[in-house]
């Protein structure tokens, strides 16, 4: 029974000492990192077939198809070519043979970009501290000893993320030769050509048939460079709980030095918006686009350190540096993602204080 009195006693007594501070102001987050990546499509429009059996070839540059004889012989005269260029009269001991070109494949969600020391366009802190006790064991100033307690707090922060960087990819490109029968080189009609389903016109070999001491088509492989174009746009709104302790340690007879930690959770409202065009010369160019919007819960942490300029014994202003690490942040648009890290996240803030 003595024992409940006494503790009764000592709660009423810390309840006697305890100390309301609030707080509003400015605070601004740095430091935050954004990353773009899946944003680069691009469909081959001229895929082709294995060379060795006769088939429809579709070029950037031309075409070697079936025509109304089924390719009879070897030979097709369902067939074209844009330019002079295409035409290599050593090819094939010396018979000569016609380049065509296109892609090896497409490519799929090639893009990837980051913009670092992302700063949120705009803060508002709110805060509240109770103080439970006094630490003798600290340092004291001014007759004023340190002291500790608890911290809540609620912040708003608006992180709007704009990037228009331009990349380049490599790309697997296709050379198909194809050869010219015997006596064919000085009877090729000038490029631009384009042969007829049913002739009669000049037929080429169609791949399938060797032409004496070599094959008839011969395929290698080289590259090509696209240029991806566009933006990537992320905007989030937070709204960011927290809950912990703090410390405060009279450094002068005005000045107090303030320690804090704890936990948060902040509610993250976030749009993604992209568009990108890709260009492969020669080839074509392709735009894709994509939208998305999400909210989630991203819990954390946060440790702090501050100053506080005690004005009058009710009114000061404070100004404090605060770590704050959340969850990873991410939407997803059509394929393609964009994030926001908190990894080295931190609140600067200003604030006018009021003590009851």
């Amino acid at each position: 029974m003595l024992s409940r009195v006494l503790f009764l006693l000592a709660a009423t007594a810390t309840l006697a000492q305890a100390q309301w501070r609030v707080s509003a102001g400015y605070a601004p987050m740095i430091g935050l990192k954004a990353e773009f990546k899946g944003f680069g499509n691009f469909q081959n429009p001229f895929p082709v077939p294995a060379l060795g059996t006769a088939g429809n070839f579709n070029y950037t540059n031309g075409f070697v198809r079936i025509d109304s004889s089924g390719n009879a012989g070897g030979l097709t005269t369902f067939w074209s070519y844009n330019s002079a260029a295409q035409v290599d009269a050593a090819a094939f001991s010396g018979l000569g043979g016609i380049n065509f070109t296109t892609l090896s494949g497409g490519m799929n969600q090639a893009g990837s970009a980051a913009e670092s020391n992302v700063a949120a366009g705009a803060g508002f802190d709110l805060r509240a501290d109770l103080r439970i006790g006094a630490l003798s064991f600290l340092p004291s100033a001014g007759g004023r000893t340190a002291s500790w307690g608890l911290h809540t707090g609620l912040q708003y922060a608006r992180v709007d993320v704009a990037n228009s960087d331009s990349l380049s990819a490599s790309l697997t490109s296709i050379t198909d030769s194809f050869a010219l029968p015997a006596g064919a080189l000085v009877l090729l009609p000038a490029a631009p050509f384009a042969g007829s389903f049913l002739g009669p016109n000049l037929a080429i070999n169609d791949g399938t048939v060797p032409v004496p001491g070599s094959a008839s088509a011969l395929r290698t492989f080289g590259t090509s460079t696209a240029t991806i174009t566009g933006t990537r746009d992320l905007e989030v709104q937070m709204f960011i709980a927290r809950f912990g302790s703090y410390v405060d340690i009279p450094i002068t007879e005005k000045i107090d030095l303030n320690l804090e930690g704890g936990f948060l959770v902040g509610l993250a409202s976030g749009s993604y918006d992209w568009q990108t065009t890709v260009n492969v010369p020669g080839v074509g160019t392709q735009t894709t686009s994509g939208h998305s919007s999400h909210n989630r819960l991203l819990p954390g942490f946060y440790a702090g350190l501050g100053l506080t300029y005690n004005i009058t014994p009710k009114f000061g202003i404070m100004t404090s540096a605060r770590y704050q690490y959340m969850r990873q942040f991410d939407l997803i648009a059509n394929g393609s993602d964009a994030s926001l890290n908190f990894s080295s996240a931190f609140t600067l803030s200003l604030a006018a204080v009021w003590k009851f």
